[in-house]
């Protein structure tokens, strides 16, 4: 099967736009980061849509960000930490989950990166959604 577009999906902090980055260079793709197109977009962060719209809402965001992208082809698209579980990815897209230990996790990510990540507020709230949704 040949596939539009490549999606990388994954725990926050698993690395998806870093490795996103690299094999869209490496395969002379272009990458496109979800969260920040969102950013862009709204003109405000993640953690503030969270805190003033909710997450029904920007979950909302991020399926039509993910519908508008997967309508153009040879992309490398990073996707948000939850949209496997609440987003669907059109078939002809190739999915790439990346996996790593909710440890290694919270070590990549330095402090000041955690405080823009919501769902990593709480830590043992996170490591119960980390393990619902592996």
């Amino acid at each position: 099967m040949v596939y539009d577009n490549i999606v990388l999906i994954g725990f926050m902090g698993s690395g998806k736009t870093a490795v996103g980055k690299i094999l869209a260079r490496q395969l002379h793709k272009k990458f496109v980061d979800v969260d920040s197109i969102i950013e862009a977009e709204q003109n405000c962060s993640i953690t503030d849509i969270f805190e003033s719209k909710g997450e029904a809402y920007f979950r909302g965001l991020e399926q039509k960000c993910i519908d508008e992208l997967t309508q153009q082809k040879g992309q490398v698209i990073a996707t948000g930490g939850g949209l496997p579980i609440y987003s669907t990815i059109p078939e002809k897209s190739l999915i790439v989950y990346l996996d790593a230990d909710f440890d290694v996790i919270l070590n990549r990510l330095p402090a000041k990166e955690r405080d823009k990540r919501p769902l990593l507020q709480d830590e043992s709230r996170a490591k119960a959604l980390f393990a619902e949704r592996i």
